[in-house]
């Protein structure tokens, strides 16, 4: 009789812990979706670092590298172009 009591109570005391459990794994989640939410609508502003910094001026540097190689690739069909039109 005092060991089933024992069993209940036991039994009782695992599943109020595993409830508990859940809840705060299951707010945590949430919370995360929710910053994560909030930081792809742009609503949120992260601190600007020297990471960011580097990686926005390496951007640049590249984008700036793109269009000088577009620009003479531009020129070179130009001149081609005008090259066979005077032959």
């Amino acid at each position: 009789m005092a060991g089933t009591i024992y069993t209940i109570l036991f039994t009782i005391i695992i599943a109020a812990l595993s409830i508990w459990v859940l809840y705060y794994v299951i707010r945590a989640a949430v919370r995360a979706a929710i910053i994560d939410a909030y930081e792809e609508m742009g609503k949120t502003k992260a601190p600007v670092t020297k990471d960011d910094k580097l990686q926005a001026q390496r951007e640049a540097l590249q984008e700036e590298r793109v269009r000088a190689i577009v620009a003479d690739e531009q020129r070179k069909q130009a001149a081609k172009a005008a090259k066979e039109q005077g032959k």
